[in-house]
């Protein structure tokens, strides 16, 4: 800067970078080759050492719904129509803590298929639904099919809780108004014997345990009987809950299972 060319008029006002981007670039080839290379660590759950001769026994506090490309379903590999899947996932899950399920489906189930069944195990009382790695040979085989049939009555599930209350307090409060709704499903089925099928009830609380919207029979209920749903719609209302506090609400869903025996 400031230096004379030969023919020049004046100073040269421009500076010349080229040292200093080989400096640079020197400086960069030296850091990069000093830098150590870092192994990332990834757990994993590796497959069992026992050989296929020995495996595991059955978990029964595990439920595992399993889906055959023949169309067959069993429950812990007992074959079962999806009414009694949804009496028995119901039935098991009731006393559990943990309340989950898997399904295990073959690799030509239709994707359609196991999504219903992962909506059958939500409506049953599941709070966590998993599905099994897919296996080319398709689930484990069954072992015998499910004995006997339902019992007769209306048998509740274990209810979906979301917000500021709990599985108890909602399963306490719909002991008040399960009497009458048994008497809806047994009237009708005074007339039509082969009335069964499912429903949700839904209802939304507020603060002090009001109604927040109109409780309802949620969509796709398979109970296909317009005069015991007509009914029941009519009973939901008189569910009363506690006050949940200042500020709080909860959403609760009651699975409900109907059956003629």
């Amino acid at each position: 800067m400031g230096a004379q060319l030969a023919g020049g008029d004046g100073p040269v006002s421009d500076l010349n970078l080229t040292p200093l981007i080989d400096i640079v670039l020197v400086v960069l080839i030296i850091m990069m080759v000093n830098i150590p290379i870092q192994i990332e660590e990834m757990g994993i759950k590796l497959p069992s050492p026992l050989p296929p001769t020995e495996q595991p026994k059955d978990n029964p506090d595990q439920l595992v719904i399993a889906l055959y490309e023949d169309g067959d379903m069993a429950l812990n590999r007992k074959l079962m129509t999806e009414e009694t899947m949804f009496y028995e996932v119901t039935r098991r899950l009731r006393p559990m803590s943990h309340k989950n399920v898997f399904i295990d489906a073959a690799p030509t189930v239709l994707y359609g298929r196991i999504v219903d069944m992962v909506d059958l195990a939500r409506e049953a009382g599941a709070t966590k639904v998993g599905l099994a790695k897919l296996k080319e040979s398709g689930p484990l085989e069954a072992t015998g099919v499910a004995q006997g049939a339902m019992p007769r009555g209306v048998m509740p599930g274990s209810p979906r809780v979301l917000g500021e209350t709990t599985e108890k307090v909602a399963d306490d409060a719909l002991k008040y108004i399960l009497p009458t709704i048994q008497k809806c499903y047994y009237d009708q089925l005074a007339l039509r014997p082969d009335i069964n099928g499912r429903a949700v009830l839904r209802y939304g609380i507020g603060p002090q345990g009001e109604h927040l919207d109109e409780p309802m029979i949620q969509a796709g209920a398979t109970l296909e009987d317009e005069a015991t749903l007509e009914c029941i719609t009519k009973v939901l209302p008189a569910l009363k809950f506690p006050p949940l506090g200042e500020g709080n609400t909860a959403r609760v869903m009651y699975p409900i299972l109907f059956s003629p025996g």
